[in-house]
């Protein structure tokens, strides 16, 4: 059973994704600055795309009706991309074509020049072919990969590196998209130490905000960096205060928990009221979520997400609870993540009570495709991540496991690339 006092996953997932709208406005950038954006208007296929019919390989274009009563066909020209042919197509000819080039009327096939032989003599050249033909061989045809008046992209999609080509080939320079959502993130802890500095014997590097800055950056979140704050009330008050006059969104790590300096849920409630606070899921517990009285230009009041400090929970509660509402702030449309069933590699067993993330990875044999949990499943054990490549997922009121049992898999996305 689920603590009172715990949100289940569920109901946390969904109070996020009803509570959240998109904040951001539009833009218009150059078609090369638009990848991992997201689209502010549908794009709609001005024309086709191949424009007209081409040839995929090069060779010899023919027209197939030809082949039932001609064993040579006569030479008459050549087409090249960019130089089409312009003679005309006669009975029993064909002409030499490369890759790209247009497949003039009449024409309709083309034999890879592979497959072909050429004999010449003083008055003319003439082509046989080596294997069977089949009717429209090699021929790409227009529209085939694109028509006119197709909606390419709606509103609130993601342009991952091959849509951008995809819109370079409709002649698209420039595109409408939503500006980045403002993220500021912070850790809290007088424990704390950045990288690069030497730490005191009581103190620990800041993992956290270095691995939330780069899954934030992984889908084109602006991130303002107000770094580490120690555990002072009024500092952590001033922090907040400069974060809210630059982003939309807070993101703190650690400070959110029961101890008597975690102040961070105490400075919230002043500055704004707490939505929701523990999620039953593991790793990652205590999850905490709100608004500001602080709002947006278009009056959205601004969010706060507050995640554990442990590194994995950090990573976690980001990734399965934050994210997809980010995502939406910065108007995405955000799909529910398609889970997988793989058998188990070996047993695996769990409290009951609580949704379990176990990092894994996948293993493949003669027999077929596991999921195996790795050891050091801690919520201080970051170097898991590194060796896996999704969560098994674990429903809160199971507890054993076995072997080879399916169970639900959950590959790592781009925010973990």
């Amino acid at each position: 059973m689920v603590a009172a006092s715990f949100l289940p996953f569920d109901e946390a997932v969904s109070a996020l994704k009803n509570d959240n709208v998109p904040f951001v406005t539009s833009e218009t950038i150059p078609l090369h600055q638009a990848a991992q954006r997201i689209v502010a208007a549908d794009i709609i296929a001005p024309f086709d795309v191949p424009s007209y019919d081409n040839s995929s390989m090069d060779g010899y274009a023919i027209r197939y009706e030809d082949v039932a009563h001609c064993q040579h066909f006569e030479l008459i020209g050549n087409a090249f991309a960019g130089h089409p042919f312009n003679g005309q197509w006669q009975r029993g000819s064909c002409i030499r074509i490369m890759t790209g080039a247009p497949v003039p009327d009449g024409f309709d096939t083309v034999i890879m020049q592979e497959q072909a032989s050429e004999e010449k003599t003083e008055q003319r050249s003439t082509i046989s072919f080596t294997s069977e033909i089949k009717p429209f061989q090699n021929v790409r045809k227009q529209g085939e990969d694109i028509q006119s008046g197709t909606a390419l992209f709606t509103q609130g999609a993601r342009l991952k590196a091959t849509d951008i080509g995809l819109l370079a080939s409709i002649g698209i320079g420039r595109v409408r998209v939503f500006e980045p959502l403002k993220v500021a993130i912070l850790s809290t802890g007088d424990e704390l130490c950045d990288p690069g500095n030497i730490k005191g014997p009581n103190q620990i590097y800041d993992t956290n905000r270095f691995t939330i800055r780069a899954m934030l950056e992984n889908l084109a979140f602006e991130v303002i960096d107000f770094g580490i704050v120690p555990d002072c009330p009024d500092l952590l008050t001033q922090t907040f205060s400069n974060a809210l006059a630059n982003a939309d969104v807070i993101i703190s790590s650690g400070g959110v928990s029961v101890g008597e300096a975690d102040h961070t849920r105490t400075i919230l409630n002043e500055l704004g009221n707490m939505q929701f606070w523990k999620v039953a899921i593991k790793p990652g517990k205590p999850f905490a979520y709100g608004h500001f009285h602080s709002c947006t230009s278009d009056g959205h009041p601004k969010r706060f997400f507050g995640l554990p400090g442990n590194p994995v929970s950090s990573v976690v509660t980001l990734h399965q609870l934050a994210l997809p509402a980010l995502r939406k702030l910065a108007g995405e449309q955000v799909e529910a993540p398609q889970l997988q069933y793989l058998p188990l590699a070996s047993a695996i067993s769990k409290k009951p009570g609580r949704l379990e993330f176990v990092r894994a990875s996948i293993e493949t044999s003669s027999s077929g495709t596991q999921v195996k949990p790795l050891q050091g499943q801690g919520s201080g054990i970051l170097s898991t991540f590194s060796s896996s490549c999704g969560y098994i997922v674990l429903e809160a009121d199971g507890s054993n496991w076995q072997e080879n049992d399916l169970v639900p898999y959950l590959p790592f996305d781009q925010a973990l690339s």
